[in-house]
C-alpha cells in the first residue's frame, strides 16, 4: 500500500507533537505533514487532514475535526483529540474508507488469540488478574489486546472508568440485527487497556447469545488490530462462558488459597491447536 499523507493543522504545537508520536507508533505507513494554516500550499499533497482550526480547507483532502468532547456518533467527521492512539487510527481508517471508498486496513485480517479468565467463586480477583494481563501483554510484549467483560456486574469499570458511554447495549443491538458497523465506534482505552465502552450494570453483555458472540469475534478478526482478546467471565459459567472456554487458546482459572482447585499448567491439543489451561492460586 502507498504511504498515506496526513496533514496536521492544530493550534497547540505541543499537543501536535504528542499526537504525531502516538500515531506514528501505531503505523509506519503514515507520513505526517505539519501545516501552518488552512492556506498552506502543502495541504494539496495530503490525503487526510487533522485540524482544530475553524477555517475551511479548499484542497480535496478528507478533513477530520479534532474535538474536546468524546463523541460516539460515527456519522460526524470528528475524533476526540485525546482518544487512545489505536482507536484514533481505527477511526481515521474508517472515515477514509467511508468517504473515499479506499480501505486503508493495510494490516489485513488477523485471527487474534482468545484468553478466558474465570473463577469458581466471586471475590477471587479474576477481573484484576485479567486487566493486569492485558496491560502486561501491551507494555511488556507490545501485543495489542482488547478486554471484554461478560460479568453481570462489570468490576473492570473501577479501572477503565464507570459508565463510559454505555455503548455495549448499542453494540449488542447491531450484533443481533447483523448490521455491518465499525467496531472502533464502541472501543475506548483507559488505564492503558482497550475495552468495549459500557456501564457497571453489564447484564446485557452477560446474556449475549452464541451467534452474537461468533459475530463479535468475526468483527474483531476482520478489524485486524488485536493480537489478543481477553474475556472476563468471572464465576458466571453459563452456556456463553462454556462456548468461549471450549474455543479459548488460553484458559485461566483464578482461585484463592484453600479453594479446591489443582494449580498448574497443562496442554490440550485434541482440537488440533495448542491450548493452555492455567490455574492461579494466591493468598488474599
Amino acid at each position: 500500500m502507498e504511504t498515506v499523507r496526513i496533514g496536521t493543522a492544530v493550534k497547540d504545537r505541543e499537543y501536535r507533537n504528542a499526537l504525531l508520536r502516538g500515531l506514528s507508533h501505531e503505523s509506519r505507513d503514515f507520513q505526517f505533514i505539519a501545516l501552518a494554516d488552512a492556506d498552506d500550499s502543502r495541504a494539496a499533497e495530503c490525503d487526510m487532514i487533522l485540524t482544530d482550526l475553524d477555517r475551511e480547507f479548499s484542497c480535496g483532502a478528507l478533513v477530520i475535526r479534532l474535538t474536546y468532547h468524546e463523541l460516539y456518533d460515527m456519522g460526524r467527521m470528528e475524533i476526540f483529540r485525546y482518544e487512545d492512539a489505536r482507536v484514533f487510527v481505527s477511526k481515521m481508517i474508517y472515515f477514509y474508507a467511508r468517504e473515499k471508498g479506499i480501505d486503508l486496513y493495510f494490516h489485513g485480517k488477523k485471527k487474534c488469540r482468545k484468553v478466558v479468565f474465570s473463577s469458581m467463586r466471586g471475590g477471587a480477583g479474576t477481573t484484576s488478574a485479567a486487566m493486569t494481563s492485558a496491560r502486561f501483554l501491551k507494555y511488556r510484549f507490545g501485543k495489542k489486546t482488547l478486554f471484554i467483560s461478560l460479568c453481570p456486574l462489570d468490576d473492570s469499570k473501577k479501572y477503565t472508568g464507570a459508565d463510559d458511554g454505555g455503548n455495549m447495549l448499542s453494540l449488542l443491538y447491531h450484533l443481533s440485527a447483523g448490521d455491518d458497523v465499525p467496531l472502533c465506534k464502541f472501543i475506548s482505552s483507559n488505564d492503558g487497556v482497550d475495552h468495549i465502552r459500557g456501564q457497571m450494570n453489564n447484564r446485557a453483555a452477560s446474556e449475549m447469545t452464541m451467534s452474537e458472540m461468533k459475530r463479535l469475534l468475526r468483527m474483531i478478526d476482520d478489524m485486524g488490530d488485536y493480537d489478543f482478546v481477553i474475556f472476563d467471565v468471572g464465576n458466571h459459567i453459563g452456556s456463553l462462558a462454556g462456548f468461549l472456554l471450549d474455543r479459548a487458546d488460553v484458559r485461566v482459572m483464578v482461585s484463592k488459597s484453600g479453594d479446591d482447585i489443582v494449580s498448574g499448567i497443562g496442554e490440550d491439543e485434541s482440537s488440533g491447536r495448542k491450548e493452555i489451561s492455567v490455574s492461579l492460586t494466591y493468598d488474599p
